[in-house]
């Protein structure tokens, strides 16, 4: 298989099998997924009566990667860069995928409310003014930027800051904050360099640092204030961790999570994702179990760590098998996707000539 069209593919499989395989442990600690399951997983099991997941089949991916999956299906039918319309329209299309829809994070959900016109759904915190009426509604700092913006990078391979401007585009109107914003720019800032011949796992770090920081500089001109962890400190805290327990996986995993944390807020969540991909030296499949099994928000965070790894190593690297199940179960085809977009970005290319 042609190279940029193998990492576009290892890109989307990655982040779907980290997904996937992460719905089963989410919201669980490291001790309790290895009480559940016996030991750390490491491939699809079956789904706990006790999460998320529960009823679903193994292999089904969550809102983390249908979101995205959704929005490249708008941009490619529409033969369109992402703009503001078209996320708009993704996220109404995707909402309307049931099975995908229970898995709907408090921001997006509100969002989406919005859109349609309905009741706006009860805030997580119950606050004594106005939530519209605050000059920081931090509980909109969360993660669901981040899980779709690995997209992004796929769309503009090599090109970081092209990368981090469609972020912006595609993730303001469900996360329009500093702090969502930055994050979500170190994913696709990362995922985009992983394009590159021979890249380093330590210059993917490095871009992640990059988009972050420019995605934040970029952002504060339109995007709310948010109080919380700055995404630079903490991606380069947690990079510092998994460089210094790399060969001890373990105890690697459990530092991040004790010290970075993996939960919903994009100051855990993103952070975390750098922290597993030092500690496994940029290992794909390692780094992904890594992300499935540290606790709290593990589809999420092992699904932006799938966008990062696999388009560094390409398709190859993950099994087969998990490829024909994800589109078996969720009715995917994603060898096809990649070929699309690798079409689009040609086309794209020949257009801009």
């Amino acid at each position: 298989m042609e190279s940029r069209k193998n990492k576009i593919l290892g890109g989307l499989l990655g982040a779907a099998i980290g997904d996937a395989m992460g719905a089963a442990t989410e919201m669980r600690t490291t001790a309790l997924i290895r009480q559940r399951f016996g030991g750390l997983v490491t491939d699809f099991v079956e789904h706990p009566d006790d999460n998320l997941s529960r009823g679903t089949p193994s292999g089904l991916v969550t809102d983390d990667f249908s979101i995205a999956y959704f929005t490249a299906q708008e941009m490619l039918e529409r033969k369109s860069r992402i703009t503001p319309e078209i996320a708009e329209a993704a996220m109404l299309r995707w909402s309307t995928h049931e099975v995908y829809r229970r898995f709907v994070g408090p921001t997006t959900n509100e969002y989406l409310a919005v859109l349609k016109g309905e009741e706006k759904p009860a805030p997580l915190l119950k606050m004594p003014v106005q939530v519209d009426r605050l000059l920081c509604n931090n509980t909109r700092a969360t993660n669901g930027a981040g899980m779709k913006s690995g997209l992004m990078g796929l769309f503009n391979p090599g090109d970081m800051d092209g990368a981090i401007e469609e972020t912006i585009v595609q993730c303001s109107g469900t996360h329009n904050n500093v702090i969502s914003l930055s994050a979500a720019c170190a994913v696709a800032a990362a995922t985009a360099a992983a394009f590159q011949d021979n890249i380093s796992y330590l210059e993917i770090l490095e871009a992640g640092i990059y988009g972050a920081q420019e995605g934040y500089r970029r952002a504060e001109k339109t995007a709310q204030p948010a109080a919380g962890g700055n995404i630079v400190k903490k991606i380069r805290l947690a990079v510092q961790i998994g460089m210094r327990h790399q060969g001890d996986f373990e105890r690697a995993m459990g530092e991040i999570t004790d010290i970075i944390g993996g939960g919903i807020y994009a100051y855990e969540a993103i952070p975390a994702v750098f922290g597993h991909i030092a500690a496994c030296k940029g290992r794909a499949m390692d780094s992904v179990i890594m992300g499935v099994n540290a606790g709290d928000d593990t589809d999420t965070v092992a699904c932006m760590t799938g966008y990062i790894t696999g388009v560094m190593h390409g398709a190859d690297v993950f099994p087969v098998k998990h490829l024909e199940l994800i589109d078996r179960v969720n009715h995917f085809d994603l060898r096809q996707m990649a070929a699309d977009i690798g079409t689009f970005l040609d086309s794209d290319k020949e257009g801009a000539a």
